[in-house]
């Protein structure tokens, strides 16, 4: 990781120079990529931020760090100081080819590292109430959850991908009760619907799906059924995110931590360590002692837990197996939930730093122009499914993927199936399969045969995509350590453009035959797209 190992050194540099007032000054010391590619490879404003706490004057710290870096840090060239600071740095060719060559040695473990040292790593997301199908922003929690963990394993973390089943409590009978309800009606037998139920066409299709399985067998048996209900809703949910290539290692049942009295003894043991207490026959959290605004109810006056009882059980849970680092991800709904879940955390003697509690944001969905409100099927709201099934799984994947999960977004239905460079996923998709026809053209080349030391680096476009391949491992690395898996999608872009541009206007077959530079280079981004594309998990087709 080159943007990674310069950082580690400068950092390093700056405590030498900086001394006590260091760590002050680190958080806003960085190191990017000039959009201007005159000022070199990377850039870096240490100088100009080390200047008052050291105070002097930030060109004469930057002339001292250039002579220091230039010999800590040789694979860089023609160090450059801008006013009214700035310190601008060149790679070697040398040291690019270098760098390009481990594409070859490590292939699909390309951009990978260890930096997580096998750290455990829970992350939960989705975790929709098996009470209906799944809407958009259960999409967007899949696919962003899903790609923050492949960035994860990407890293060196052992990672659980986890669904929380939330099968306990008074909406999951409701549920049962109305799906018991439509069941009965089927088969001629009068069966109230509950007046405060859901929707009856959001629970019509499980009740379909278990007649066409079981039949009439549930008429006697209706708190079976209720249950199968449930079940069937589950299937429906897991076959949805599949669809989409979303699937989960855990699907944990909130009904589980309420077996073997484990509720009664988890109650106990809070009373017996002075994190709950009993006030007007309910039992209380003492969470406003950990952060929260206030003490929370966990057992109401009528002795049913609330909502807050199971999450502190599923807390503890995940705590016992043993993660290092808890994620969950939470639609804009549940922020008031978050205070209360880090008390918890708090409470049980975690970190803030294990704890991770990630807030998405809405999305809607744009069809010529116009908010998409209900589906082709009338009467019913447009589902996920409905998304999946109209522009396919890679565009749902790239577009939820492509942006930060605090902002909201418009999904452009039109964009995500038109075929241009207009369409972002489209662009990218189709840089592979520009190179599957050159690869075509020229017979069969294979990775190993690159000589990466015979590289021609004069072009500007071929250093370009040389620099661009390189950088690889440092956005498979920043993505991760921000939780951000836009990172992946602005990198693929970004790559994709660059090749685009090489591929107009340079060629690959010759008069004289093949440029075999160029085609190394060609040989040498397909992989980087493939490896990228993976972590997405979205298709790299041949031919579009």
């Amino acid at each position: 990781m080159i943007v990674r190992d310069l950082s580690l050194k400068l950092n390093q540099y700056v405590r030498d120079m900086a001394g006590k007032s260091a760590e002050g000054i680190l958080d806003s010391v960085t190191i990017g990529v000039p959009k201007n590619k005159k000022f070199g490879d990377l850039y870096t404003n240490a100088a100009m931020v080390m200047a008052r706490p050291l105070g002097k004057n930030p060109l004469n710290i930057a002339q001292t760090m250039v002579k220091d870096l230039s010999e800590a840090w040789p694979q860089a060239e023609g160090l450059e100081i801008v006013k009214p600071g700035f310190i601008n740095f060149k790679l070697k060719d040398s040291f690019l080819k270098s760098c390009l060559a481990e594409i070859i040695t490590q292939r699909e473990k390309y951009g990978r590292n260890q930096e997580g040292a096998q750290a455990k790593v829970n992350i939960e997301y989705v975790s929709s109430n098996p009470t209906g199908n799944l809407h958009i922003g259960h999409g967007r929690w899949g696919v962003l959850g899903d790609v923050l963990s492949s960035l994860y394993e990407a890293n060196g973390y052992q990672v659980t991908r986890e669904y929380y089943v939330n099968d306990y409590g008074s909406q999951i009978q409701k549920f049962g009760q109305c799906a018991a309800s439509l069941y009965s009606r089927h088969f001629g037998r009068e069966h109230d619907y509950p007046e405060d139920g859901y929707p009856p066409e959001a629970v019509s299709e499980v009740v379909e799906r278990v007649i066409e399985r079981y039949g009439d067998q549930f008429t006697a048996d209706l708190p079976r059924l209720e249950k199968v209900a449930v079940e069937t809703m589950i299937e429906v949910i897991r076959h949805t995110l599949s669809s989409m290539g979303v699937n989960f290692d855990v699907w944990f049942k909130e009904s589980s931590l309420y077996e073997n009295n484990n509720f009664e003894k988890v109650i106990d043991k809070l009373i017996y360590k002075n994190l709950a207490y009993r006030k007007q026959g309910a039992v209380w959290f003492r969470s406003s002692n950990f952060g929260d605004d206030k003490d929370r109810v966990i057992i109401r006056k009528d002795g049913q837990p609330t909502y807050f009882a199971s999450d502190i059980m599923y807390l503890i849970n995940k705590s016992e197996r043993g993660f290092d680092k808890i994620f969950y991800i939470w639609g804009a709904d549940h922020h008031g939930y978050v205070d209360r879940l880090m008390a918890t955390a708090r409470a049980l003697g975690l970190d803030d730093m294990e704890v991770i509690i990630i807030i998405g944001q809405l999305v809607k969905l744009v069809k010529s122009g116009q908010l998409v409100k209900m589906s082709r099927r009338k009467g019913k709201v447009y589902t996920l499914a409905d998304l999946i099934e109209e522009v396919g799984p890679d565009a749902v994947r790239y577009f939820f993927a492509a942006n930060s999960f605090d902002t909201s977004m418009d999904f452009d239905i039109d964009l995500a199936l038109e075929k241009s460079s207009q369409n972002p996923v489209y662009y990218v998709q189709y840089a592979h399969a520009r190179i599957e026809s050159i690869l075509k053209k020229v017979g069969t080349r294979q990775l190993e045969d690159v000589d990466c030391s015979q590289l021609q680096l004069e072009s500007g476009a071929e250093r370009e995509i040389a620099k661009k391949l390189v950088f690889f491992p440092d956005e498979v690395y920043n993505g991760c350590a921000n939780n951000s898996p836009y990172f992946l999608t602005q990198y693929l872009y970004g790559l994709a453009t660059d090749f685009h541009y090489f591929y107009n206007h340079y060629r690959v077959m010759e008069n004289e035959g093949i440029n075999q530079s160029r085609l190394g280079l060609v040989l040498l981004t397909k992989q980087v797209l493939l490896n990228g594309l993976e972590m997405l998990g979205i298709s790299a087709p041949s031919q579009m």
